[in-house]
């Protein structure tokens, strides 16, 4: 897990529509998480949060600013909607 892969997935998540339904798809975080390290772009939370700080701080114009922090929320909301019990169930 790196924050390699976490800029990979902002860079790609926010051009790559499929890429963003293939994950609102995933039923469970580890459905989630195996569609991640499918596409080879395993990361931790804290990776994320970095990757995208950093990416802010290179946004020139503010339409790009909103671009990346509307990326974060969508990728936020993913996780709020992804029930954790539905990763016990058979």
């Amino acid at each position: 897990m790196t924050i390699g892969n976490a800029l990979s997935f902002i860079q790609r998540g926010i051009d790559d529509s499929t890429l963003r339904r293939r994950l609102n798809s995933a039923a469970t975080t580890s459905e989630l998480t195996n569609l991640l390290a499918e596409e080879k772009l395993k990361f931790s939370t804290d990776d994320f949060n970095d990757a995208f700080l950093h990416q802010l701080t290179l946004c020139r114009e503010e339409e790009d600013a909103d671009q990346l922090k509307e990326f974060k929320l969508w990728w936020e909301l993913l996780f709020k909607t992804i029930s954790p019990e539905a990763d016990a169930v058979p």
